[in-house]
């Protein structure tokens, strides 16, 4: 074998070996190479317009996703404690709106969150589909009314039988027990002015007369701390006059602590 045979298998003959440092692996050279941010650089990348593909989800995915977030209302039996009746408007919704607010879905309640259109285009801007926000509204709209109409006695559910979302229901209940509700209303001011101790303890008297405020202010027309000590005073029995004098005088009106 002669020398130039030996050169052609010899390694020194062999492809160099491009060194680290070699400029064919510069930056410039693996530009097509996708560098992911590291996590201290995410805010920039979301922002820098080579990183298209990093971009936050639209507004439209952004709606889908909450949108499927749903309140199943499961426990409402456990929390609401009084089946709705033509003479316990007051205190129902004093239990059930709390409730429905604090789950973060009174707004389907008062309308505020009103249906979305139930269809969508799609990309060809002329066909439809049906819109998945829309669905997702629909299925808490009906989880809600279920809700709500298990918490309702048999004396008022066939007034709201014939409405398909709990806005409706809602409001329907407001307009039909609204007139019950100012006559209750009335009823708790006539039984403030008939206030008699009679022959209960002051304590007891006490206790009838606090939860005649009580309702009144749940009802949303609450009367003032010294009108209610003018119809306690008023009430008690003769034997208590002195005292009643005496704390007439008094500048303050009396809590019912004391």
């Amino acid at each position: 074998m002669d020398s130039s045979q030996l050169a052609a298998i010899s390694p020194s003959a062999a492809a160099p070996v491009v060194p680290s440092s070699s400029p064919a692996a510069t930056p410039s050279s693996s530009a097509s190479v996708l560098q992911w941010p590291q996590p201290t650089d995410v805010g920039h990348a979301l922002f820098n317009p080579n990183n298209a593909h990093l971009q936050p989800p639209s507004s439209a995915e952004a709606t889908t996703t909450s949108a499927a977030a749903i309140v199943s209302l499961s426990h409402t039996h456990q929390v609401i404690s009084l089946k709705l009746t033509n003479t316990n408007n007051l205190y129902w919704r004093m239990q059930m709106k709390p409730y429905l607010l604090g789950q973060g879905v009174f707004g389907f309640v008062d309308g505020s969150n009103s249906c979305p259109s139930p269809h969508i285009l799609v990309a060809d801007d002329v066909s439809l589909q049906v819109s998945q926000h829309f669905l997702h509204w629909k299925q808490q709209d009906q989880l809600i009314r279920s809700a709500l109409l298990s918490s309702l006695s048999m004396k008022v559910l066939h007034l709201v039988v014939d409405f398909p979302t709990i806005c409706s229901v809602w409001h329907t209940l407001e307009q039909a027990l609204t007139s019950t509700s100012n006559s209750r209303i009335m009823q708790l001011h006539g039984s403030l002015q008939d206030l008699r101790q009679g022959d209960e303890s002051v304590t007891q008297f006490m206790q009838k007369a606090k939860a005649l405020f009580d309702e009144l202010a749940a009802a949303g027309r609450p009367i003032s701390l010294a009108d209610f000590n003018l119809y306690v005073f008023h009430g008690l029995r003769e034997e208590f006059k002195d005292l009643v004098t005496s704390l007439v005088t008094r500048a303050d009106p009396l809590p019912y602590a004391d």
